[in-house]
């Protein structure tokens, strides 16, 4: 077995199309004509917009191949630095409505998590809100509730009640109001299905194709959640498309630690509401007129009314709490 085979961490890459591919991307960074059309100032309104688009995604695709390829998570760092700074570069070219990021086409959604994913696991707090800029959130068509609930996670506002994509992302979603070992089941779930539900992205099936321009399958989503909601994953860590290794290294860097809590989180909210208003954190709330004891409610749930008059409800406690 050779060495690369030894150390890539995605198992359908090659050796050959790895080092191709990898040497191709790096040439055109290097192009100096195409830095120049890319980068002037001067030339931005005369420069091809896909062309700058085509730089920034290559440099993702780029830092993903080079955690695929089993490169030292230090050198992937600057590898997912360069392509944060090209999506930067590319959004200040172009900073209307019609040039950002639609969660409503999947291949753009699934750029917002992975974006999302490596500014936290990498340690990136600010990038959070560079991606926040990078996104249309006026649109309706944005809204959705997955992102709501990851970004909130990281203290930051987008909108969302419904999910845009429900394959394969609705059993993600339902991880987060999970706990202990269902909430490891579902997370493992979620990474079975999780390729068989993107088919039709512009890289799915990449592995398969002659011209060796294969990334990596990642859900570095998941490695998020896994963060952020503290979920044991002992038992799911060498499941495909679980990016186990990066999310060690957040770990040992404590990179989760630069959120609050869930706790901390719910506690810091406004926590009573009134009938018909929607559960804004999963817990046990009690109404505040009326002596019926805590009653659990799911996030987005409406507090319901009692003998049909509005009443308020406030938290009592999460679910994480002690009885």
């Amino acid at each position: 077995m050779s060495h690369f085979d030894q150390v890539k961490r995605d198992p359908w890459m090659t050796e050959q199309h790895y080092k191709a591919s990898t040497a191709a991307k790096e040439a055109e960074f290097a192009d100096r004509d195409i830095s120049d059309l890319v980068t002037d100032p001067l030339r931005v309104a005369r420069h091809n917009k896909g062309l700058s688009w085509d730089h920034a995604y290559m440099a993702l695709e780029l830092a993903i191949q080079r955690y695929s390829g089993g490169e030292p998570l230090e050198l992937v760092d600057t590898y997912v630095d360069y392509a944060f700074i090209q999506f930067q570069r590319h959004f200040d070219a172009y900073p209307t409505a019609d040039a950002q990021l639609r969660p409503w086409v999947r291949d753009e959604y699934q750029y917002i998590l992975w974006l999302l994913a490596l500014a936290v696991l990498f340690g990136y707090p600010q990038r959070i809100e560079w991606l926040l800029s990078w996104i249309n959130r006026d649109d309706e068509r944005g809204h959705d509730a997955l992102l709501h609930r990851l970004f909130d996670r990281v203290e930051k506002t987008f909108a969302g009640k419904t999910l845009i994509h429900p394959q394969p992302y609705s059993t993600l979603l339902e991880t987060l109001d999970l706990r202990s070992a269902e909430q490891r089941q579902h997370l493992s779930l979620y990474l079975k299905h999780w390729y068989g539900g993107l088919q039709g992205c512009y890289w799915h099936g990449r592995h398969g194709r002659a011209r060796g321009d294969h990334i990596g399958y990642w859900a570095f989503e998941a490695a998020l959640v896994a963060l952020l909601w503290k979920i044991d994953d002992a038992s799911i860590g060498d499941t495909h498309h679980y990016p186990k290794a990066l999310l060690d290294k957040a770990r040992d860097r404590k990179r989760g630690d630069t959120y609050p809590d869930e706790e901390t989180l719910a506690w810091s909210r406004p926590t009573t509401l009134p009938s018909g208003a929607l559960c804004p954190w999963p817990g046990y709330y009690v109404c505040v007129e009326r002596m019926v004891g805590e009653q659990p409610f799911m996030h987005n749930t409406p507090f319901p009314k009692i003998e049909n008059e509005v009443v308020h409800w406030q938290l009592s406690r999460t679910f994480n709490s002690s009885a």
